[in-house]
């Protein structure tokens, strides 16, 4: 009887391991081929996959390919852009929020989830019949302008709900200690507030970065003026079957600098955690 509710247990366990094993490599295996493929000096063949021998002449076709370079820029010129933006509005927003009562707060909290769960296609389209009403009042609102104001729409909300909750755990003696002490509120804002929050104001910029960098259905709908972002620029590659292997190259530096950052960003964490703790003992 022993016995046999230890196979199960054992039986359970392997079957565990096996499943969360299958997870993540739904999620990591395609993160694997792009990196294969940005060193795979046949990338562009019939048969992608096929190992034609190492190379960096991928990572060299950024620069050489003038169509990809400008897509590249423009994705970055949006990326960044709409993560100062968006994290500045949603820092204050958050702030904002924070400060209303917990009805109104539960209502805002409502709100801000509405962008996150809607279909990006809805919302692509909608805002592209915004910006085609607005057309006739600014003629050149396609291309640069629309991208931004749609990537700044959809990220915002992301970087809410990052900063929002660790602004709740935050101590509000903070705050009210530095204005007793003769810190003007503005002041207080940045000195106390700002540096507490840091953590969850940097991952909510990474996020906002990720979210704007690979997005496509909504760039989709509101690129224009010969303005169009990387994810678009793969997509009419394909189409148009002149797609370049420096893409491939593009994405696994991407990758890369992501996980340098997420690394930096935790290990920064944990850091100040285990300080934390050594000053509390």
């Amino acid at each position: 009887m022993l016995n046999t509710h230890r196979g199960k247990e054992i039986f359970f366990l392997v079957l565990k391991v096996l499943f969360v094993c299958f997870v993540f490599s739904l999620m990591y295996i395609p993160v694997v081929i792009i990196i294969y493929q940005s060193f795979n000096a046949t990338a562009n063949s019939i048969t992608p996959l096929a190992w034609g021998g190492f190379t960096f002449e991928n990572y060299a076709e950024i620069f050489t390919n003038r169509q990809l370079y400008t897509s590249i820029l423009d994705s970055l010129l949006v990326s960044l852009w709409t993560t100062f933006l968006s994290t500045i509005f949603g820092l204050f927003a958050s702030i904002g929020i924070h400060a209303l009562d917990k009805k109104a707060r539960r209502a805002m909290d409502f709100l801000n989830d509405i962008p996150m769960l809607a279909s990006e296609i809805v919302t692509g389209i909608s805002l592209m019949i915004i910006f085609s009403l607005l057309k006739p009042i600014f003629p050149n609102i396609f291309g640069f302008p629309s991208m931004l104001l749609a990537h700044i729409f959809f990220t915002v909300p992301y970087v809410i709900l990052m900063v929002l909750p660790k602004l709740e755990q935050m101590d509000e003696s903070l705050f009210e200690a530095a204005q007793d002490l003769g810190c003007p509120p503005l002041k207080a804002l940045f000195k106390v507030v700002i540096p507490s929050l840091m953590t969850s104001i940097l991952m909510g910029a990474l996020i906002a970065f990720t979210l704007s960098i690979d997005d496509f259905v909504i760039s989709f709908y509101t690129q224009g003026n010969g303005f169009s972002n990387f994810s678009n620029y793969v997509y009419s590659s394909y189409t148009k079957k002149n797609f370049s292997a420096g893409a491939y190259a593009f994405d696994a530096l991407l990758t890369f600098i992501t996980l340098a950052i997420v690394l930096f960003v935790s290990l920064r964490s944990s850091h100040k955690k285990n300080e934390k703790g050594i000053k509390r003992a």
